[in-house]
């Protein structure tokens, strides 16, 4: 239970003025989350919509999303990247002190390549966010992105990272999209924070504003020259990396001879991209296979699993860090020994990919191992 010893109504409804001030028309509908919604993103029509579901979750976690609800007007992430949001996270530094060194020197970077620019900063209670409304227009209408897939999205991360010197948050810069830039509301109190103060709203678990948005727009023209370069070489290192793959799957081909019986079910596995599930298969199933029966190295184990979840990510976006789940799995696999499940535990946790690799398999079920 949260108890609450301030009545801080009022200084939420100001935090969403202010936030509001940042952000482009239409203001409204737009998403917002709370610790009442467990996180996830409710569609509101109004900043009174707003506050009531603020009030509702007694003002913790309350966040609202820098971009307008597009889900029912075509492609949401073809938008005009006009905010851009750095997240400097605490568990990232030694220090609180190294935290604030960073912020100095992102800052300066932000003048220095935005041609003077002053952003909003937020103390988050676990880090700084900072915010910068800039004058931008969609990249997909010019000609010079035409050959890149959703650069506006693309350009939300590469400013995080860019900006920051690579110092952001990377389970935020690397998955930032128009869908999922959630703003905290100075005023509301974050969860984490709430807890460690013993379910207590009070100073210390409030957001805040450290610095304010000196209210210019710096045009997104500064940095689109470095922008071009970098997906420029993005597309350049995917091209090789994808060749890399393909080697790596026909080296791998001319194994499969050589697989098990019993765990061809998972070669049908690697075969087929799949919704859900995907971190459980890479931990459980895939690594440990792939070390422990093929006896790949890491770079194979690793490559292969990377091209069966791009495979994923096709049909439905992830909502992890890809290359980190990889890593941690493929290492423990080596690290542990462990083999993977069998092909009969499969059909009680996701009985609809049992289903699936079992017609491939021309059969109805498989008890191998």
């Amino acid at each position: 239970m949260i108890h609450t010893n301030t009545n801080d109504d009022t200084k939420v409804a100001d935090g969403l003025d202010f936030i509001q001030r940042h952000l482009s028309e239409p203001i409204w509908p737009r998403t917002i989350s709370t610790h009442t919604t467990h996180g996830s993103q409710v569609l509101v029509y109004s900043r009174e919509e707003a506050l009531a579901r603020f009030n509702q979750a007694k003002l913790v976690d309350c966040s609202i999303n820098a971009y307008p609800d597009y889900t029912g007007f075509g492609d949401v992430n073809r938008q005009a990247p006009n905010f851009i949001f750095i997240d400097l996270d605490l568990y990232h530094f030694n220090s609180l002190m190294a935290l604030d060194r960073t912020l100095r020197k992102v800052l300066k970077n932000i003048k220095e390549k935005l041609r003077g620019a002053q952003p909003t900063v937020i103390w988050s209670g676990n880090g700084y966010h900072i915010y910068l409304p800039i004058q931008a227009f969609i990249l997909e209408s010019e000609s010079v992105f035409a050959g890149f897939e959703q650069p506006s999205k693309i350009f939300l991360r590469f400013s995080e990272k860019r900006l920051s010197n690579g110092k952001a948050d990377p389970c935020h810069s690397n998955n930032l999209s128009f869908g999922n830039c959630m703003l905290r509301v100075p005023g509301s109190h974050n969860w984490k924070c709430v807890k460690r103060n013993n379910n207590i709203l009070g100073p210390i678990t409030e957001i805040k504003i450290v610095q304010k948005w000196d209210g210019k727009r710096a045009a997104i023209n500064w940095v689109l020259r470095d922008y071009r370069r970098y997906l420029i070489q993005e597309k350049i290192d995917n091209e090789v990396a994808e060749r890399k793959r393909a080697r790596t799957r026909t080296r791998l081909s001319t194994t499969a001879k050589t697989t098990p019986t019993q765990c061809r079910w998972i070669e049908i596995l690697l075969d087929t991209p799949i919704r859900d599930y995907r971190k459980e298969a890479i931990r459980l199933i895939i690594a440990p296979y792939l070390i422990n029966i093929r006896k790949l190295g890491y770079d194979d184990a690793f490559n292969l699993t990377k091209n069966w979840l791009d495979s994923c990510e096709k049909i439905k976006p992830l909502n992890f860090n890809g290359d980190v789940r990889i890593r941690d799995a493929v290492r423990a696999a080596t690290r542990v020994g462990y083999l993977h499940k069998k092909f009969s535990d499969l059909k009680s946790e996701n009985e609809e990919l049992y289903r699936r690799i079992s017609n491939r398999l021309g059969r109805a079920s498989y008890d191998g191992e």
